[in-house]
């Protein structure tokens, strides 16, 4: 029996890659335990791979969409799955080119919330529809912390990042332990650097819910595992990027929030 209180109708559109797909599926069948309703946006042969994944048909409906055409891109392609790596980024523009299909979708549905990660364009999106949005990211957020801060020395010390010593972790990073390997150093590297689909940065689609200027878009992170050392450091380096692009957030780690004021005198 599902719990009886508010029901939110809940669209989720992740990145085209069965990873993802899967732990928002997972996330769709937590949330639909608790009785909301989800509209899973999803191409239309994958569907077929996922389908007996959904615990609560009653509640989860996949919603098929086709992927566009793009020049270099298998036809049949609609998962990483179906190309080579170096294809996805074309795959990530067909999915950009989407866009108009999924606000067709988004004005019949008319969803409370949508759940996105790769699709950067989806708060701008929503925010003219009136619909709340969350970047809800399947990275780990170990990985992400240590890429924002990164980017950050990249940014602020007007360098590119193969000039770095990326080789080791940043200042107070909280695991010394970490030392990358050079073809990780170059993944890393481009990740910051390159772009990935249609004119936009890796970097920049991973990090879209904490810089969009908007108390709209929210951060919804995978669980960290490791001491809570690491997760008030991932925590700051979130809260200082949030503070930088003056969004309005509340953050309820008030051990978290407590060294970010002592190091910024905020109150």
């Amino acid at each position: 029996m599902y719990a009886r209180h508010l029901q939110l109708h809940i669209a989720m559109y992740p990145w085209l890659a069965m990873g993802h797909i899967s732990a928002y599926l997972h996330l769709a069948n937590k949330l639909a335990k608790r009785g909301h309703r989800i509209s899973f946006f999803i191409p239309k042969r994958t569907k077929a791979k996922v389908e007996h994944f959904n615990l609560y048909p009653q509640l989860i409906t996949f919603v098929t969409i086709t992927i566009p055409l793009v020049d270099g891109l298998p036809p049949e392609a609609e998962t990483t799955f179906d190309v080579a790596i170096s294809l996805g980024t074309l795959l990530m523009t067909a999915m950009d080119r989407t866009e108009e299909d999924i606000e067709l979708l988004l004005l019949e549905l008319k969803p409370n919330i949508v759940f996105f990660d790769f699709a950067c364009w989806i708060p701008s999106l929503t925010r003219r529809l009136d619909i709340k949005s969350v970047h809800y990211i399947t990275l780990s957020m170990i990985f992400a912390s240590y890429m924002e801060s990164m980017e950050k020395q990249c940014r602020e010390k007007s360098l590119v990042g193969d000039e770095l010593n990326l080789m080791n972790p940043p200042a107070g990073f909280p695991d010394s332990s970490i030392k990358l390997h050079a073809h990780e150093v170059r993944a890393l590297v481009l990740a910051i650097k390159s772009e990935y689909g249609s004119g936009v940065r890796f970097y920049d689609r991973m990090s879209t819910g904490t810089r969009l200027p908007s108390p709209i878009t929210v951060v919804a992170w995978l669980p960290v595992r490791g001491s809570s050392v690491t997760l008030d450091y991932i925590i700051i380096q979130l809260m200082e990027t949030i503070f930088s692009h003056k969004v309005r957030i509340r953050v309820r780690l008030s051990k978290s929030v407590e060294i970010f004021q002592r190091r910024t005198n905020l109150k």
